[in-house]
């Protein structure tokens, strides 16, 4: 129970776990569920149980609420990322996430002895969002962010972070529903910043090294994808994170991924060019993993 209702969340737990595992926040889309990650069109959220299984950590999934009618267990859920709420859109949940899943931490860290120094979340679109929300205003216990295909809201009831948060940054500039240049997000969802806007504040935010920015270029595995990828790291300035940025040129909304492809249909008709030159989810993990929590 939280803020007057029963919330819901789901454990994958390894075979084997290390003694003190990490644990990785994965949150699911807009008008999606914790039980819809998995399914077969989900795409790449389908490889993280198999990461975990493989690499020893703890994936804990929580589910939105409904912002329509309030219910906490559907499968057309919604987070409150820091949009003001405007009603009737996909930017109108007041529920208190946050509290949620701080409360969700605490229970991981009694109940599965997962490392309080490892607490990562991760999430797409308006999981993306609320995984930016997180590591603003739960940077005390957050260590890292993989964000995927999400933009800051222009309209942002959010605060300002006071603490730099290790982030991991992938946005598509083809992307039809959060768009790459900001704006509107398709379906009334209210208004973003560009994706450069976005990259700006976390690059101030986290006191990084700008001129010492490196970019590669991705191989170009796929030629059928109509996209490809280039990869900016910018280092810590003295006191603050590292940012990681991915920039899938040509990409839609969708996380990259080589096997867990997207069903053609919904390409074609609504989320645009998905990208399979790199697992995405494997780069979010390898950039989680090295990170820690510091003390204040």
């Amino acid at each position: 129970m939280h803020d007057g209702l029963e919330r819901h969340f789901r454990y994958y737990v390894p075979a084997t776990v290390p003694e003190n595992p990490p644990v990785v926040i994965l949150l699911h889309g807009g008008t999606r569920s914790m039980t819809k990650l998995f399914r077969k069109a989900s795409g790449a959220t389908r490889a993280w149980p198999e990461l975990a299984e493989e690499e020893g950590f703890i994936l804990l999934t929580p589910n939105g609420v409904n912002e329509k009618t309030g219910d906490p267990q559907g499968d057309r859920q919604n987070w409150n990322d820091c949009r003001a709420p405007v009603v009737n859109t996909g930017a109108a949940s007041i529920a208190d996430d946050v509290g949620f899943i701080d409360k969700l931490i605490t229970r991981a860290i009694l109940e599965q002895n997962v490392d309080e120094s490892r607490v990562y979340v991760t999430g797409a679109s308006n999981g993306g969002m609320m995984s930016y929300r997180l590591a603003i205003e739960l940077s005390n216990r957050v260590a890292a962010a993989a964000i995927f295909i999400a933009n800051r809201p222009a309209d942002n009831e959010c605060r300002h972070t006071t603490r730099p948060v290790p982030m991991m940054i992938v946005n598509g500039t083809e992307d039809p529903l959060m768009p790459w240049g900001g704006g509107a997000i398709m379906g009334g969802g209210g208004d973003v910043l560009s994706t450069q806007e976005t990259l700006g504040y976390w690059l101030r935010a986290n006191r990084t090294d700008m001129p010492g920015a490196q970019t590669t270029l991705l191989p170009d595995l796929n030629k059928r994808d109509k996209s490809h990828v280039t990869r900016t790291r910018y280092p810590a300035a003295p006191g603050g994170a590292e940012v990681l940025f991915y920039k899938v040129i040509g990409g839609g909304h969708a996380m990259p991924h080589a096997r867990y492809v997207i069903p053609r249909f919904m390409r074609k008709i609504l989320i645009g060019n998905q990208n399979r030159d790199f697992d995405s989810v494997r780069a979010a993990w390898n950039f989680l993993r090295i990170q820690r929590l510091n003390s204040p």
